[in-house]
Protein backbone atom coordinates (compact mmCIF):
# COMPACT_ATOMS: atom_id res chain seq x y z
CA UNK A 1 0.00 0.00 0.00
CA UNK A 2 3.01 2.30 0.71
CA UNK A 3 4.43 1.84 -2.56
CA UNK A 4 0.89 2.81 -4.19
CA UNK A 5 0.68 6.12 -2.55
CA UNK A 6 4.44 6.82 -3.16
CA UNK A 7 3.46 6.12 -7.17
CA UNK A 8 0.45 8.60 -6.67
CA UNK A 9 2.09 11.07 -5.29
CA UNK A 10 4.89 10.84 -8.08
CA UNK A 11 1.87 10.99 -10.67
CA UNK A 12 0.32 14.00 -9.39
CA UNK A 13 3.83 16.41 -8.69
CA UNK A 14 4.04 15.46 -12.66
CA UNK A 15 0.69 15.72 -13.83
CA UNK A 16 0.18 19.32 -12.35
CA UNK A 17 2.84 21.58 -13.71
CA UNK A 18 1.00 19.53 -17.22
CA UNK A 19 -2.38 20.57 -16.67
CA UNK A 20 -1.17 24.07 -15.86
CA UNK A 21 0.61 24.25 -19.56
CA UNK A 22 -2.52 22.46 -20.76
CA UNK A 23 -5.03 25.27 -19.93
CA UNK A 24 -2.24 27.96 -20.72
CA UNK A 25 -2.38 26.56 -23.91
CA UNK A 26 -6.11 26.36 -24.43
CA UNK A 27 -6.49 29.82 -23.35
CA UNK A 28 -3.68 30.91 -25.82
CA UNK A 29 -5.35 29.90 -28.53
CA UNK A 30 -8.59 30.51 -27.92
CA UNK A 31 -7.70 33.85 -27.73
CA UNK A 32 -5.33 33.97 -30.82
CA UNK A 33 -8.41 32.20 -32.97
CA UNK A 34 -10.46 35.27 -31.69
CA UNK A 35 -8.30 37.90 -32.96
CA UNK A 36 -7.78 35.52 -36.41
CA UNK A 37 -11.50 34.53 -37.19
CA UNK A 38 -13.21 37.08 -35.25
CA UNK A 39 -10.85 40.00 -35.31
CA UNK A 40 -10.91 40.89 -31.76
CA UNK A 41 -8.48 41.95 -29.79
CA UNK A 42 -7.63 39.59 -26.13
CA UNK A 43 -9.02 42.59 -23.87
CA UNK A 44 -12.69 41.85 -25.31
CA UNK A 45 -12.50 44.94 -27.91
CA UNK A 46 -13.65 44.47 -31.60
CA UNK A 47 -11.79 45.66 -34.37
CA UNK A 48 -13.52 47.63 -36.17
CA UNK A 49 -13.62 46.96 -40.26
CA UNK A 50 -12.81 50.35 -41.13
CA UNK A 51 -9.53 50.11 -39.12
CA UNK A 52 -7.98 47.29 -40.99
CA UNK A 53 -6.16 48.60 -43.99
CA UNK A 54 -4.39 45.51 -45.19
CA UNK A 55 -4.87 42.11 -45.53
CA UNK A 56 -5.55 40.86 -42.14
CA UNK A 57 -3.09 37.59 -42.50
CA UNK A 58 -0.03 40.26 -42.10
CA UNK A 59 -0.47 40.53 -38.25
CA UNK A 60 1.40 38.34 -35.88
CA UNK A 61 0.99 35.83 -33.41
CA UNK A 62 3.71 34.42 -31.19
CA UNK A 63 4.46 32.22 -27.89
CA UNK A 64 7.31 33.11 -26.19
CA UNK A 65 8.66 34.06 -22.58
CA UNK A 66 9.19 38.05 -23.28
CA UNK A 67 9.13 39.05 -19.50
CA UNK A 68 11.65 36.82 -17.97
CA UNK A 69 8.82 35.00 -15.85
CA UNK A 70 10.35 31.53 -16.73
CA UNK A 71 6.43 30.96 -18.65
CA UNK A 72 5.49 31.80 -22.14
CA UNK A 73 3.57 34.79 -22.81
CA UNK A 74 1.08 34.94 -25.61
CA UNK A 75 2.12 37.88 -28.05
CA UNK A 76 -0.70 39.63 -30.50
CA UNK A 77 0.18 42.17 -33.12
CA UNK A 78 -2.26 44.30 -35.05
CA UNK A 79 -0.51 46.29 -37.20
CA UNK A 80 -2.67 46.14 -40.69
CA UNK A 81 -4.73 49.26 -39.25
CA UNK A 82 -5.00 53.07 -38.90
CA UNK A 83 -2.39 54.11 -36.41
CA UNK A 84 -4.41 54.66 -33.92
CA UNK A 85 -5.72 51.14 -34.07
CA UNK A 86 -2.25 49.46 -33.92
CA UNK A 87 -2.00 47.47 -31.18
CA UNK A 88 0.43 45.07 -29.58
CA UNK A 89 -0.18 42.63 -26.81
CA UNK A 90 1.80 40.96 -24.63
CA UNK A 91 -0.76 38.26 -22.75
CA UNK A 92 -0.06 35.94 -19.25
CA UNK A 93 -2.03 33.02 -17.59
CA UNK A 94 -3.81 33.38 -14.45
CA UNK A 95 -3.96 29.92 -13.11
CA UNK A 96 -6.46 30.22 -10.59
CA UNK A 97 -9.23 31.86 -12.96
CA UNK A 98 -7.39 29.58 -16.12
CA UNK A 99 -7.40 32.99 -17.90
CA UNK A 100 -5.59 34.82 -19.96
CA UNK A 101 -4.21 38.36 -18.35
CA UNK A 102 -3.07 41.96 -20.23
CA UNK A 103 0.39 42.33 -18.50
CA UNK A 104 0.68 45.05 -21.54
CA UNK A 105 -0.27 46.60 -24.51
CA UNK A 106 0.23 49.43 -26.66
CA UNK A 107 1.55 50.90 -30.19
CA UNK A 108 3.60 47.51 -31.99
CA UNK A 109 6.74 48.73 -31.53
CA UNK A 110 8.01 46.44 -28.81
CA UNK A 111 11.85 45.70 -28.13
CA UNK A 112 12.20 42.94 -25.56
CA UNK A 113 15.06 42.10 -23.35
CA UNK A 114 15.92 39.00 -21.62
CA UNK A 115 15.82 41.16 -17.86
CA UNK A 116 12.35 41.82 -18.18
CA UNK A 117 12.13 45.32 -20.09
CA UNK A 118 10.58 46.51 -23.02
CA UNK A 119 11.76 49.41 -24.87
CA UNK A 120 8.76 51.28 -26.59
CA UNK A 121 9.01 53.56 -29.15
CA UNK A 122 6.30 56.02 -29.53
CA UNK A 123 4.02 56.11 -32.34
CA UNK A 124 4.95 59.49 -33.72
CA UNK A 125 7.97 61.85 -33.45
CA UNK A 126 6.77 65.39 -34.00
CA UNK A 127 8.65 67.10 -31.09
CA UNK A 128 12.43 68.12 -31.52
CA UNK A 129 14.39 65.17 -31.51
CA UNK A 130 15.20 64.94 -34.93
CA UNK A 131 16.83 61.74 -35.61
CA UNK A 132 16.26 60.64 -32.00
CA UNK A 133 13.15 58.35 -31.83
CA UNK A 134 11.34 58.87 -28.20
CA UNK A 135 10.67 55.84 -26.19
CA UNK A 136 9.49 54.33 -23.29
CA UNK A 137 11.02 52.09 -20.74
CA UNK A 138 8.73 49.41 -18.66
CA UNK A 139 9.88 46.77 -16.58
CA UNK A 140 7.85 43.66 -15.57
CA UNK A 141 6.44 43.46 -12.03
CA UNK A 142 5.70 39.44 -10.90
CA UNK A 143 4.34 40.41 -8.15
CA UNK A 144 1.40 42.41 -10.35
CA UNK A 145 1.73 40.76 -13.36
CA UNK A 146 1.82 43.57 -15.11
CA UNK A 147 4.62 45.57 -16.58
CA UNK A 148 5.22 49.33 -14.95
CA UNK A 149 6.72 52.12 -16.79
CA UNK A 150 9.98 53.67 -15.44
CA UNK A 151 10.41 56.56 -17.93
CA UNK A 152 9.97 58.08 -20.69
CA UNK A 153 12.66 59.80 -22.76
CA UNK A 154 12.34 62.90 -25.54
CA UNK A 155 15.33 64.79 -27.21
CA UNK A 156 16.33 68.46 -28.48
CA UNK A 157 18.57 68.12 -31.29
CA UNK A 158 20.01 71.55 -32.09
CA UNK A 159 21.25 70.40 -36.15
CA UNK A 160 17.18 69.80 -36.70
CA UNK A 161 15.58 72.91 -34.11
CA UNK A 162 18.44 75.53 -33.15
CA UNK A 163 14.97 76.93 -31.62
CA UNK A 164 12.02 75.81 -30.27
CA UNK A 165 8.59 76.06 -30.81
CA UNK A 166 8.43 79.17 -28.22
CA UNK A 167 11.58 80.38 -30.68
CA UNK A 168 13.74 79.71 -27.47
CA UNK A 169 17.74 78.53 -28.37
CA UNK A 170 18.63 75.37 -27.97
CA UNK A 171 20.45 75.60 -24.62
CA UNK A 172 24.17 74.81 -25.09
CA UNK A 173 24.79 75.75 -21.38
CA UNK A 174 23.29 71.90 -20.82
CA UNK A 175 24.59 69.96 -23.60
CA UNK A 176 28.05 70.24 -21.73
CA UNK A 177 29.53 67.21 -24.54
CA UNK A 178 28.61 69.12 -27.14
CA UNK A 179 27.50 66.45 -29.57
CA UNK A 180 23.97 68.57 -30.09
CA UNK A 181 21.33 66.82 -28.24
CA UNK A 182 19.82 67.40 -24.37
CA UNK A 183 17.01 64.78 -23.46
CA UNK A 184 13.67 65.24 -21.49
CA UNK A 185 13.52 62.23 -19.13
CA UNK A 186 9.94 61.86 -17.56
CA UNK A 187 10.57 59.83 -14.58
CA UNK A 188 11.67 59.77 -10.98
CA UNK A 189 14.26 61.88 -9.92
CA UNK A 190 14.05 64.08 -13.48
CA UNK A 191 11.47 67.03 -14.38
CA UNK A 192 10.77 65.93 -18.31
CA UNK A 193 10.56 68.91 -20.39
CA UNK A 194 11.13 71.34 -17.46
CA UNK A 195 14.61 70.71 -17.22
CA UNK A 196 16.47 68.93 -19.71
CA UNK A 197 19.74 66.59 -19.32
CA UNK A 198 23.23 66.07 -21.20
CA UNK A 199 23.31 63.02 -22.83
CA UNK A 200 25.78 61.22 -20.07
CA UNK A 201 23.07 62.11 -17.78
CA UNK A 202 20.69 60.02 -19.91
CA UNK A 203 23.22 57.06 -20.62
CA UNK A 204 23.25 56.54 -17.10
CA UNK A 205 19.42 56.66 -16.39
CA UNK A 206 18.96 54.09 -19.76
CA UNK A 207 21.72 51.62 -19.11
CA UNK A 208 20.43 51.11 -15.57
CA UNK A 209 17.18 48.87 -17.68
CA UNK A 210 18.97 48.02 -20.77
CA UNK A 211 23.08 47.51 -20.19
CA UNK A 212 23.93 43.73 -20.32
CA UNK A 213 20.43 42.35 -21.18
CA UNK A 214 19.98 40.96 -24.76
CA UNK A 215 17.06 41.07 -27.03
CA UNK A 216 14.37 38.29 -27.24
CA UNK A 217 13.45 37.44 -30.67
CA UNK A 218 9.71 35.76 -30.73
CA UNK A 219 9.42 33.59 -33.55
CA UNK A 220 6.13 35.15 -35.30
CA UNK A 221 3.45 33.28 -37.08
CA UNK A 222 0.89 35.03 -39.25
CA UNK A 223 -2.89 35.80 -38.63
CA UNK A 224 -4.53 33.21 -39.91
CA UNK A 225 -5.13 28.96 -40.42
CA UNK A 226 -1.56 28.57 -40.99
CA UNK A 227 -0.42 30.33 -37.79
CA UNK A 228 -2.70 29.08 -36.11
CA UNK A 229 -1.61 25.60 -36.66
CA UNK A 230 1.93 26.29 -36.50
CA UNK A 231 0.67 27.86 -32.66
CA UNK A 232 -0.82 25.18 -31.63
CA UNK A 233 2.35 23.50 -32.18
CA UNK A 234 4.19 25.74 -29.65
Amino acid sequence: MKKFVFCLVIVLAFSVPALAADARHEAYMKAARAFVEEHKFPNGEDIEADDITADFPENKLAVCDVDSDGQPELLIQFGTGTMASMQEFVCGFDEKTKKITIELFGFPAFEYLDNGCVKLSDSHNQGLAGEFWPFSILKYNAGTGEYELMGHVDAWSEEDYPRDFDDKPFPKKIDADGDGFVFFIEAEGFKGYDEPVDTPVYEKWVSQYISGANPIEPEWFSADAKGLEALNKK
